[in-house]
C-alpha cells in the first residue's frame, strides 16, 4: 500500500472521497437498527432522515457518482497499457445486472467498522450467517444477529498488551481464533470463548490474548492483511502480508512459529492461499499478481495485466480459478492451469478492495471502497450479477 510518511494517525485522513460525504449526516439523529419491515414502510435503509435535508437520496446519489474520485497510484506512463484499453476488455465480458441473490434484512448502527487507512478494508469478518466480528476504533467486537448482542472480544488498551498502543489495520477470524494486525508490524492473537452469550454486554474483553508481539522491526511494517489457512494435514496457519515486502507463514498453534518467509520487491497488500494449500496468489504495490509455491517461496507464474496496484485476491473453492482486484477498478479472473485471464469485471466508481467466494463456490462478491458491492453468479460464468 502507499508508503506515506508520518504517524499512523495520518493514514486516516480523507485521502479518498468516500469519507467526505459521511460528515454531512453525523449530526442528524439516526435509528440504531433498521429492519426490512422498516424499509417496507418507507424508512431509509441507512437510517438517514432525508426529510430533514435539503436534498433527496436520488439527488445525492447522482451527485456522488458525478463527483467521486477514485484513488490511483500510477499514471499512464507508468502502466503496462493505457487506461483506455480497459474499457474494451470489460465490454468483451457482458454482465447483466438482473441477478437477485440477496435482499435487505437489517442494518445495525450501534457498531460501525472503523477504517484507519483508506486503502485497507479487511476489518469485518463473518463466520456464520449471524455471527459478525467488527473492528471498531482499536477494539474488536462480536455481534449476533440472533440475540442482537454486542460482545467485546479484544480491547487494545491496558497491561494485557506488551507492544503498547496498537492501531488495527486488518483482522481475520477462523473458528475460535481471532487475529489483529497493526501499523507497526504488531500481531495480536485472541482465543474467542465458546460461549459468547455469557459475555454479552460486558465492558471488558472476553477474549484470551495468546500472542502479542511485533513480527518485524522494519520502519514501514504496516500489516496489510492476514489470511488464516488450515491445511488438510496440519495445524492452523496465519499468512501475514506486510508493507516490508514480506509474506510470513506462521504456525498459530505453536505460538506463531515462523514456517516460511517470502520476500518480494514491493510491499505486499494481500495473499490468498489456494484450497489445496500448495500455491499462494500474492498482490501488492505492483501491477503484477504472482503465483508462488508456498513450500519453497519460489514464483511459479506472473499474471501482469492490471494497470494499478492490487489489494484483493481470492480462490474459487474448486481450486482452478483465482481472482485479483485492483485500483484500476477491475477484478480479473485467472485460470490456474494456463495462467490466462478469463475475464475482466469492471467496478462502478472505485478500486476493488475485497473479493470473496461463497463456500460452495456459487457466488463471488467484489467490494469497492464506497457504496457498491457486486455479487456474481459463478454458475452463469460471471455474466449475471447483483449490484
Amino acid at each position: 500500500m502507499s508508503q506515506d510518511s508520518g504517524s499512523s494517525d495520518e493514514y486516516s485522513s480523507d485521502n479518498d472521497t468516500e469519507y467526505n460525504d459521511e460528515v454531512t449526516f453525523q449530526t442528524l439523529p439516526r435509528s440504531d437498527r433498521v429492519t426490512k419491515e422498516d424499509v417496507m414502510k418507507g424508512k431509509d435503509p441507512q437510517g438517514i432522515p432525508w426529510h430533514e435535508l435539503d436534498t433527496t437520496r436520488e439527488e445525492y446519489r447522482k451527485n456522488r457518482l458525478r463527483t467521486y474520485m477514485n484513488y490511483e497510484n500510477l499514471n499512464d506512463e507508468q502502466r503496462p497499457v493505457p487506461a483506455g484499453m480497459l474499457a474494451l476488455e470489460i465490454a468483451r465480458h457482458r454482465v447483466s445486472q438482473k441477478g437477485e441473490y440477496y435482499t435487505f434484512e437489517s442494518n445495525e448502527r450501534r457498531l460501525k467498522s472503523s477504517i484507519v487507512h483508506f486503502q485497507l478494508r479487511n476489518l469485518v469478518w463473518a463466520t456464520t450467517s449471524h455471527d459478525v466480528f467488527v473492528t471498531h476504533g482499536n477494539d474488536i467486537f462480536h455481534y449476533s444477529y440472533v440475540s442482537e448482542e454486542i460482545t467485546p472480544i479484544l480491547r487494545l488498551e491496558g497491561p494485557q498488551l506488551s507492544v503498547g498502543r496498537v492501531q488495527i489495520s486488518t483482522m481475520s477470524v477462523h473458528g475460535s481464533t481471532c487475529l489483529a494486525g497493526g501499523f507497526y508490524g504488531d500481531m495480536i492473537c485472541v482465543r474467542i470463548p465458546a460461549d459468547l452469550r455469557s459475555a454479552a454486554g460486558a465492558s471488558d474483553s472476553c477474549g484470551e490474548v495468546l500472542f502479542c508481539e511485533r513480527i518485524t522491526t522494519d520502519e514501514n511494517a504496516i500489516t496489510n492483511s492476514i489470511s488464516l489457512h488450515e491445511p488438510s494435514n496440519g495445524p492452523l496457519q496465519a499468512v501475514i502480508s506486510n508493507n516490508d515486502c514480506a509474506v510470513r507463514v506462521t504456525d498459530v498453534e505453536t505460538g506463531f512459529t515462523l514456517l516460511h518467509r517470502m520476500l518480494f520487491t514491493w510491499p505486499v497488500n494481500y495473499t490468498a492461499v489456494s484450497p489445496d494449500g500448495k500455491l499462494a496468489c500474492v498482490v501488492g504495490d505492483s501491477t503484477q499478481a504472482l503465483l508462488v509455491d508456498v513450500s519453497t517461496g519460489q514464483s511459479v507464474a506472473e499474471c501482469n495485466q492490471h494497470i494499478d496496484y492490487s489489494f484483493a485476491a481470492a480462490w474459487h473453492p474448486g481450486g482452478n480459478i483465482f481472482a485479483t482486484g485492483s485500483q484500476d477498478k477491475t477484478t480479473r479472473l485467472w485460470d490456474r492451469r494456463t495462467y490466462r485471464c478469463l475475464a475482466t469485471l469492471g467496478g462502478h466508481i472505485g478500486s476493488i478492495r475485497s473479493i470473496r467466494f461463497t463456500d460452495d463456490g456459487r457466488y463471488m462478491a467484489m467490494a469497492e471502497p464506497a457504496d457498491f458491492v457486486h455479487v456474481f453468479d459463478v454458475n452463469q460464468n460471471w455474466h449475471v450479477a447483483q449490484k
